[in-house]
């Protein structure tokens, strides 16, 4: 059977009936066919099998324009009042995503609305720090490690999707649901994540099966939670789909692949490949972007790719740098030049570390990028001093409003 306009859902007991044909073609879990539609239910024993080991499929969405129910407006981007640490906000908001996640792991019961809220409001401020500061932001992307990955990677890759939406000047409604999707598409994966990237083994197929149907899985989880936006659960179902038909879950090519989810697959691969694991380290930048740059046209869009990795730029916020002059430097922002960022000297070609990191221009003599650095060569540094934010963020509180609603929906 072809899965690539289909999603596979369980036989329910009330749709066959003892003497009557089957309303529909029924397969197994993988998708391959077990009855023909119309075949008739000759016993009991039949039905019951049937039910035990049997799907059926499932036109997926088609969705030509993003929609909000009537009754809800689109949410805007937060837009901040004074200066802020975006540090200390990006923090801030894995804090919530995590909390978020781990309230809908404990109960999938949530108050009406609750989960829509909390990430559209995640999402909102995201936009709000990237249009802030979007090189800090970046920043974030790439030296962040204080959290677990199945919430650092879901926020990478919101801001590194606003970053492509924002520069094709994506209608809100669309950005903010794509934004949602980026932050929930492997919610299905959450409670899986932790071991799997510790596995050093070759996955099992019960494992390949869970990983190939987490996305059909968790728009179905957010569907439970009350999630009614249409482009958002699409998104979400579709976000590791590849134009030559080699994604999942549905094999879906070229024009059935909404094009936010194209930048959704962009986003999710160049964040995989940067974040280490057990079994190996960061990918190196260069072979990172060299990868995306050779599967445009294939498996990644070619001008999405092209535009990804132009907005990335040769060196981007929050990489290591080795100088002409011997100095280790984190690069802090983009020109107009992709060649010649904005660096952040902390190491002395001595050795020994700078008192406060010193910015320079990449185009002031010996301060030329010589090469990107090797993960080993990296040193821990405080990025809101490579950026010259204050320590602390501005107004911070612990809000907990949020902690007390959702106690109250489970009484």
């Amino acid at each position: 059977m072809s899965s690539k306009q289909f999603e596979l859902l369980k036989v329910k007991q009330d749709d066959l009936v003892v003497g009557k044909p089957t309303p529909y073609k029924i397969c197994d879990s993988d998708g391959q066919e077990l009855v023909e539609k119309g075949t008739l239910i000759q016993s009991d024993m039949y039905k019951k099998l049937l039910e035990q080991v049997g799907y059926f499929s499932k036109e997926i969405r088609k969705i030509k324009l993003a929609h909000f129910p009537k009754h809800k407006k689109v949410k805007q981007p937060f837009v901040f009042k004074g200066r802020v640490n975006p540090f200390a906000e990006f923090d801030d908001l894995c804090v919530q995503l995590e909390t978020l996640f781990n309230e809908m792991e404990f109960s999938r019961i949530q108050p009406e609305g609750r989960v829509e809220r909390k990430v559209y409001d995640i999402a909102a401020h995201i936009q709000g720090l990237v249009n802030y500061d979007a090189d800090a932001l970046m920043g974030a992307v790439h030296l962040s490690d204080r959290f677990e990955y199945h919430v650092h990677h879901p926020m990478q890759i919101a801001i590194l999707t606003e970053l492509i939406l924002e520069r094709l000047q994506v209608t809100q409604d669309v950005r903010i649901s794509t934004l949602a999707a980026a932050l929930t598409s492997n919610l299905a994966m959450n409670p899986y994540q932790k071991a799997l990237n510790q596995q050093k083994t070759p996955l099992t197929d019960q494992q390949r099966k869970l990983v190939n149907n987490h996305p059909l899985l968790s728009a179905r989880q957010l569907e439970e939670a009350g999630v009614e936006n249409e482009l958002w659960l699409q998104l979400v179902e579709q976000h590791h789909e590849k134009l030559d038909g080699s994604g999942y879950p549905m094999q879906l090519e070229g024009e059935e692949i909404r094009r936010e989810a194209l930048i959704l697959a962009l986003a999710d691969v160049y964040s995989a490949m940067i974040t280490p694991r057990v079994y190996r380290g960061p990918i190196k930048l260069t072979e990172s972007l060299r990868d995306l740059f050779t599967q445009r046209g294939s498996k990644f869009d070619d001008k999405l790719t092209r535009l990804f990795i132009n907005e990335l730029g040769l060196y981007p916020p929050g990489i290591y740098v080795r100088l002409e002059n011997g100095e280790l430097a984190v690069v802090v922002g983009r020109t107009s030049d992709f060649k010649v960022p904005m660096v952040a000297s902390i190491r002395k070609s001595d050795g020994n570390m700078h008192s406060s990191p010193r910015r320079h221009s990449t185009k002031e003599p010996g301060f030329a990028v010589k090469y990107v650095c090797d993960p080993t060569e990296r040193v821990r540094v405080d990025p809101s001093q490579l950026w010259g934010f204050e320590a602390l963020r501005v107004n911070i509180k612990v809000d907990l409003s949020s902690v007390d609603e959702f106690m109250r929906g489970l009484r």
